[in-house]
Parts: structure tokens; sequence; C-alpha cells
């Protein structure tokens, strides 16, 4: 996976994201919002105000994390508003890239080559991993946010005196119920599956593929009942949330651990609406 440590790029970072066998998820290091006048969001600094033009997107399609973003520019109708690049699915020695490709859509703002010149452009001793989704100001060239979950909910109502989609994916009325689901499918889904794939001992595969099943099941039970995740008779950012983790996941195989209550070799999800 790599990622900069003082600004240099370390290829092999296994040392660094495994403790004691577990995968361990660092914070997202950009954590500013952008608000419809440019004030400080809930974390951050100020001065991102939404304006046609100025931002960019950075994603991989092979991301669960970044490919929730790509579905909410598209729901908000905002291709015209926020521009967009994809880098290439496939991951390596210097990271994210922009290899010519399959879907891939080259850096038309930085003209990088590797997703990590965005990070050193932004801060050129930056330290910690170097992820999808970015999300870049042209404007005073830096990354306004590499936070998935925050930035879509930017996209949800940040653009809408400039042309956006009607429609609240994250309504007030909805919100704790919403909050719930996505702590949930956090913890055990969208980092679960990371948590099992990169494991290195049996004890760490354990603690994650069994809650990640739990959900699993719990998501299909809730679908059962309703046709939508957080709400009877709308769709809501918590769908969206889970979506392009349990399309990962029914497409991936599950590995087998000896002892483990969850040992079939492949499992599938329904995704949510």
């Amino acid at each position: 996976m790599g990622q900069l440590l003082d600004g240099a790029w370390i290829a092999d970072d296994e040392a660094l994201r495994i403790a004691g066998g577990r995968f361990v998820r660092s914070q997202s290091s950009f954590r500013n919002w952008i608000t419809t006048d440019g004030n400080p969001g809930p974390a951050g600094n100020g001065g991102f105000a939404a304006e046609r033009g100025r931002y960019h997107l950075y994603i991989s399609h092979a991301c669960p994390w970044a490919h929730r973003t790509a579905i909410f520019r598209v729901l908000k109708r905002l291709e015209d508003a926020i521009g967009l690049s994809v880098t290439h699915w496939r991951s390596g020695e210097h990271g994210w890239t922009f290899e010519p490709g399959p879907g891939v859509v080259a850096d038309s703002v930085n003209g990088a080559e590797y997703l990590y010149q965005i990070y050193l452009k932004a801060d050129p001793r930056h330290s910690g991993r170097v992820s999808v989704p970015v999300l870049w100001d042209k404007k005073l060239g830096t990354i306004v946010n590499n936070e998935s979950s925050e930035i879509i909910r930017m996209l949800n109502s940040a653009f809408d005196a400039f042309g956006a989609a009607a429609g609240d994916y994250y309504p007030a009325n909805l919100r704790d119920a919403i909050d719930a689901i996505n702590d949930r499918v956090y913890a055990t889904l969208n980092n679960g599956v990371y948590r099992a794939g990169f494991a290195r001992t049996q004890a760490a595969y354990e603690e994650a593929v069994v809650p990640l099943f739990e959900t699993l099941d719990w998501l299909k039970a809730r679908l059962a009942r309703n046709r939508y995740l957080a709400a009877s008779a709308r769709r809501t950012r918590a769908a969206e949330t889970a979506r392009p983790q349990l399309r990962t996941t029914a497409a991936a195989p599950c590995r087998s651990a000896r002892g483990s209550p969850h040992p079939q070799a492949n499992r599938t999800a329904s995704a949510g609406r």
C-alpha cells in the first residue's frame, strides 16, 4: 500500500499498518469542510466556500471508500460542478497511480503521476497514508478533505445553491438512526473486511470476520423488513455508505478460518438501497 513519512515515500509500510497481527487504520489527515459561505465546518479551517468549478475529486473505482463519494457526486448531479480524476485500479509499489489503463482519468489539475504527489503539494512534509478519495481545492492548491464519510456529507448539501439536484440523504429527523447504522457498518463491515483480509494471526482474523458476517446477516434482516436501511420510505446516506463495501464483499471470497463459526468459502449479501 505504501505511505509518506516526513515527505518521503515508503513502499513497504506493513510494519506501520500491522500491530500484533491486526490491521490498524490510521486517521484521515485532512479534515476541512466545504460550506455554503466558507465559514469553518465541524472540523478544520474555514475558507472553503462552495463554488462551481473550484473543487476536484480524486477516486479509484477499486476503493469502496472512494466509490461512495463518486455515487454522491452523481446523485447530486455535481458532475459539471466538481471535476473528477480516477486512478488505476491497481495500487502497487508507488501506491495509487495514473498509469494508463481501463477507466483511468488522468490528473488534469496537478498533472500527477502518483497520488502521493498530490499529498506532497498540499504538505511537502506530510506523514501518513496516501488514500482515496481526495477532495482538492484548485483555488488554494491544497487538499480539503480525504475522509469519505465527511466528503459525502459536504456533497449532500453544500452545493445546493449551485445547481445540485434536490434530495437530502442525511435528513435531521433520521440522523440518529443513520449514525447508528453507519457506526456499526463502519466498524464491522467497511473496516472489517480490511481487518480480516490483512490479519496476520488466526485470532485477529476471527476477531474481524465473525462481526463482519453478523453485520451482513443484520443488514439482510433489516432489508427483508424495509426497502431502505434507515427509513421505510426514503433513500438515505446509510445505504450509500454500506453499498460499495457490500458489493466488494459479495464479489470476493471469504477465506476459511480454522475454528471460525463462519467457514464458508463464499458468502454474498444483497446491497441496500
